[in-house]
């Protein structure tokens, strides 16, 4: 029976990859990836050479029948992103779905691993017995909404929110969410050579 393997990467250090996700890496058929080229390096780097397949949200419509079919052929596939968990933030989820309709017996396995969210919440120093995860805000449509019903939770519940946002737009999220009651920690460049954590009041940091 073929398996579909979830496997998370290192977000910057590739030290941070698992033994066992190298040992899945060298032993399955094909790798699905967000970045065929990014893959790539992360291969090379730890001397695998394996098939590479595009899939991400542009291209995941075309290229599901293709995954589905090799694995009804019984070809082991690995899902990487190209950096972290797969499965959030990204359309890994939408893979798993459809694989297990189309084959209810095929074995779904995560390989666990590096995942930007959890690292920061590690050294937050804020209690995480329970919070709250947003992803990325949206852009435009639904964004006054999503940002006044997190204010309500951070300064009325007290639960912790987490996001993520690009290095652009960090600047205008921490000025749209601005008040004196609210402190945060930004991570930039987690496990990296520059990795750096503010922590303080929004106008601080």
């Amino acid at each position: 029976m073929p398996t579909l393997y979830i496997v998370a990467t290192p977000i910057g250090n590739l030290e941070d990859i698992t033994l066992r996700a190298l040992r899945i890496l060298k032993e399955v058929d094909v790798i699905l990836c967000e970045d065929t080229r990014v893959t790539a390096k992360l291969l090379a780097r730890f001397d695998i050479q394996k098939p590479l397949l595009r899939y991400d949200a542009h291209a995941r419509e075309r290229r599901i029948d293709d995954i589905i079919e090799r694995l009804g052929e019984g070809k082991d596939i690995a899902l990487v992103t190209d950096a972290g968990t797969p499965g959030i933030q990204d359309p890994g989820n939408y893979l798993v779905a459809r694989v297990h309709t189309a084959y209810p017996d095929v074995a779904i396995v995560p390989i666990p691993g590096a995942s930007a969210l959890a690292t920061l919440a590690q050294i937050a120093g804020i209690p995480m017995d329970t919070f709250f995860f947003a992803g990325f805000l949206p852009v435009k449509k639904g964004r006054k909404t999503m940002r006044e019903y997190l204010r309500a939770m951070i300064t009325e519940k007290h639960i912790p929110v987490l996001l993520y946002e690009s290095p652009h737009r960090i600047i205008k999220v921490l000025n749209e969410f601005n008040d004196p009651a609210i402190h945060v920690v930004v991570g930039r460049e987690l496990t990296k050579k520059f990795e750096t954590v503010y922590r303080g009041p929004i106008a601080d940091v």
